[in-house]
């Protein structure tokens, strides 16, 4: 043998290891990924009937339906306050009183003043009595010519300047009787009353304190008028906001006691935006029944707005639409088996779950209602008891 064959025998056996290397190679890869196939499972979820709301989040602030801001029309010192914090009132209590000296004085002034105007008034119709009765001979006197015209003339101005100072004098009178007036309503307003049956939530004033009625009526107390009626004033999302309609229920907690659910009815919904930080919400009131008493004035509610109820219709988890299985060509092995073309986009449009068929996830187009945020009605496309896919378990037990 020549070193020629030597050489191509060796070459011959290099090139069938190298082959032989490939072959196990390729069998070890198609072992492994047959193998990792098969191992994959899906997590799966039956759609099962249910009740189903749809609601919208938000956070709002409780209130006094009616809350009556009570204050003082004339300025001084608090005498006395008989009120506090919680005082349950009725309709004309006195709550508080101003030092009424001031008024008084008024009073007194202005009644002096109107005795001084009538006895005025007296005085000028005395003296126009005595003109008349000077006109009345004057003229007599002038028609047997035993006076002059001038001194006629003279008595008739006599007479008008009487008729007139009479005039004058009831003015006065009648101008006196109104600064009386007002000087009374003045000294009754020292005595502050509480205009409705109610609640005090807040005090304002202590005794000795002054107040200041120049420009703006000082708060005395603020009233609540029937704390087993309150509102939550809701503070709703513009993105929201188009979902809310008047007469729509609602449910609501708060931190004072997490445990007890709340229920309403939406009473208003207000046309006038509220921004703050560039984001715009609107006002959404909730009139609430508080006859337990749990509920406060300022308490945050956990508010649940329900825009729309559905009752025993089926129901699958929102994470069946979140899933979405490999490329099915990668799977099959089959070239142009995945979706493409303008069928396929179409087709992703479409609301679809997905659900095992030998073993293998099938897509199945449905006919979506509402949601809950955690779960949405099916109209069409699934029965009760269909398992659809939620995700899969990879081997090492992950979700």
């Amino acid at each position: 043998m020549n070193i020629a064959d030597k050489i191509s025998k060796k070459l011959k056996r290099r090139i069938m290891a190298a082959i032989l290397v490939l072959i196990g190679i390729s069998g070890g890869f198609l072992w492994y990924y047959s193998k990792g196939a098969e191992e994959i499972q899906y997590k799966t979820v039956r759609a099962e009937r249910s009740d189903l709301r749809s609601v919208i989040q938000a956070t709002g602030t409780l209130d006094a339906v009616e809350t009556v801001d009570v204050g003082t029309q004339i300025s001084g010192t608090v005498k006395e306050i008989y009120i506090d914090y919680n005082s349950v009132v009725k309709k004309g209590q006195i709550i508080a009183e101003i030092d009424s000296a001031t008024q008084q004085t008024d009073v007194a002034q202005a009644e002096a003043n109107l005795m001084a105007a009538r006895a005025d008034l007296m005085n000028s119709e005395a003296v126009l009595a005595n003109a008349e009765k000077s006109l009345a001979r004057t003229r007599k006197l002038a028609e047997k010519d035993l006076i002059a015209k001038a001194d006629v003339d003279t008595e008739e101005k006599t007479y008008l300047t009487s008729k007139a100072q009479v005039a004058a004098s009831r003015a006065r009178i009648a101008q006196y009787q109104a600064t009386l007036d007002k000087t009374k309503i003045n000294l009754g307003y020292t005595r502050i009353y509480s205009p409705v049956d109610g609640v005090v939530v807040a005090k304002n004033v202590e005794k000795g304190q002054t107040v200041a009625a120049s420009y703006q009526t000082p708060s005395i107390a603020e009233i609540a008028k029937d704390l087993s009626q309150m509102q939550v004033e809701v503070n709703v999302d513009e993105a929201d906001i188009g979902g809310v309609r008047e007469g729509q229920k609602a449910t609501f907690t708060v931190d004072a006691h997490p445990n007890d659910p709340f229920s309403g009815v939406v009473t208003q919904v207000r046309l006038s935006p509220t921004t703050t930080d560039n984001v715009v919400t609107y006002v959404v009131i909730v009139k609430v029944s508080n006859n337990k008493g749990l509920l406060m004035p300022g308490m945050t509610a956990n508010v649940s707005l329900i825009v729309e109820e559905r009752e025993d219709v089926i129901v699958v988890p929102n994470s069946a639409f979140r899933f979405k299985p490999a490329d099915p060509s990668a799977n099959s092995g089959q070239p142009g088996a995945g979706m493409t073309g303008k069928q396929t986009i179409a087709e992703v449009k479409k609301p679809a779950v997905y659900m095992i068929e030998k073993k293998t996830p099938v897509r199945i187009e449905v006919e979506r209602g509402i949601s809950d945020g955690q779960n949405t009605e099916i109209i069409s496309g699934l029965s009760e008891g269909d398992e659809v896919i939620t995700g899969i378990i990879v081997p090492n037990g992950e979700k």
